[in-house]
């Protein structure tokens, strides 16, 4: 159990009714962790926000009518300082980059394990940006298709020329071999350009250095 004053106040927007109940008994057995309330209705979510005030609130990217990806904007409305981790049981890359980029702090899929949840909420609190495992290689992938490489990196004053280049080399996917065969240095070097880089950009990994370029694209 993390140790903390107060529990991470949780709520919940998911059409299905035992889905909704299935999470707040798995939530339950966390003593840092509070379900604070829940909705069938992404249309009621910021309502929902606005009242409980949540620390996270767990969001399904689709449902029938309003789906989640419509009212993420709503809810930071209602209550700025809601963390959003969206709940899908799709692999539409297409979604995923959506979220993210309406404000969305992380990504998790409805199949998987209850510790994972858990340790998805607790990093999402914490500041963390979290997309599963299995969803980060396509959602790298979509930035690069989409030439968010070029237009979408974070270009900011503080970042060197090199830096620059590093970063748009990262977002198109390239791991540190290929950044260093295509800048020609070595890999020690780019490992430590991406430190100085996740520094000053106050991001912790290649994931959160995407979604940084997501959500300050021209």
């Amino acid at each position: 159990m993390n140790e903390q004053l107060h529990p991470i106040r949780v709520a919940i927007v998911d059409d299905h009714t035992m889905l909704r109940e299935g999470l707040r008994k798995i939530l339950a057995m966390e003593e840092d962790l509070d379900v604070v309330g829940d909705t069938e209705s992404a249309a009621a979510a910021s309502a929902l926000a606005a009242r409980t005030k949540p620390d996270v609130l767990l969001l399904d990217i689709r449902m029938p009518g309003t789906g989640g990806l419509e009212v993420i904007g709503a809810i930071h409305e209602a209550s700025p300082s809601t963390k959003v981790l969206m709940l899908t049981a799709s692999d539409d890359r297409r979604d995923h980059v959506a979220a993210l980029t309406q404000g969305a702090r992380g990504i998790i899929m409805k199949d998987s394990a209850a510790e994972t949840l858990v340790t998805a909420i607790r990093a999402v609190h914490a500041g963390q940006a979290w997309v599963d495992r299995e969803i980060t290689g396509t959602l790298l992938e979509e930035l690069a298709h989409r030439g968010h490489a070029a237009e979408g990196a974070p270009n900011q004053p503080q970042l060197t020329t090199r830096e620059s280049e590093i970063v748009d080399l990262v977002i198109a996917g390239c791991r540190n071999r290929e950044i260093s065969e295509r800048l020609k240095i070595s890999e020690k070097t780019v490992k430590a350009h991406l430190s100085n880089i996740f520094a000053k950009l106050g991001v912790r990994d290649r994931l959160e250095l995407a979604i940084y370029a997501l959500n300050r694209r021209p």
